[in-house]
């Protein structure tokens, strides 16, 4: 053992707290460094402070308002399909959208003035609406090609047809394209119909009729 590893054996021997003492030193320098910190920056701690009871205030208020808004819709919205007259109905819906477009009563509105006026209008708005559920905005794009179809704007119908839909709804959107198609590209389209999932037995029997057709 050297002179130095036996001295300081000897110092921690006369001392046995002093590792003790050196642990409660440095906690009380870190206590120090802390109150230091604190002090320096109480300024800057105070604006953070202010700053989250200004944000917790604030989302209270969004909350509310929100709330309020989707309140006015709802009254807007059973008013509007309440009137008799279908001019004023439509005046009101169409406010309703403008004012509270991002609620969800505005989509009912559209739902409601598609059958209404301005067809094509209201579907691409629910077509358009990011914020929907897929189904809703696939229904959509489908209710519209057979309006397209129905005013004989076949080119139009198939653009529409053309975009993605889901799996529970291919058998419509087939059953539409061969409804616009000729020869082998109308008996492709019914098969590709008859295969899709089905929750329509009077449209499948349609479709196996009109495919036998072709036999």
């Amino acid at each position: 053992m050297t002179q130095k590893n036996q001295k300081t054996l000897e110092e921690t021997a006369v001392h046995p707290k002093f590792d003790e003492d050196i642990a409660e030193l440095k906690k009380d320098m870190k206590s120090a460094k802390l109150v230091d910190w604190l002090q320096n920056n109480q300024q800057k701690l105070m604006v953070g402070v202010l700053l989250l009871l200004m944000g917790m205030f604030a989302g209270g208020l969004w909350s509310e308002q929100q709330q309020t808004k989707k309140e006015a819709a709802a009254m807007m919205y059973y008013q509007g399909i309440s009137l008799l007259d279908q001019e004023k109905q439509q005046a009101m819906l169409e406010q309703l959208i403008r004012d509270y477009g991002d609620t969800a009563y505005a989509t009912l509105a559209n739902m409601r003035l598609a059958n209404l006026v301005d067809t094509e209008k209201h579907l691409r708005n629910i077509m358009n609406d990011k914020k929907l559920t897929p189904e809703l905005r696939w229904q959509a794009s489908l209710d519209l090609a057979e309006y397209f179809i129905q005013q004989d704007k076949k080119d139009a119908a198939k653009l529409v047809l053309n975009e993605h839909v889901g799996t529970e709804y291919k058998q419509e959107r087939y059953a539409l394209l061969a409804s616009i198609s000729e020869g082998s590209a109308k008996k492709d389209a019914l098969q590709k119909a008859l295969d899709a999932s089905s929750h329509d037995e009077v449209l499948k029997e349609r479709l196996t009729a009109e495919l036998a057709q072709f036999h």
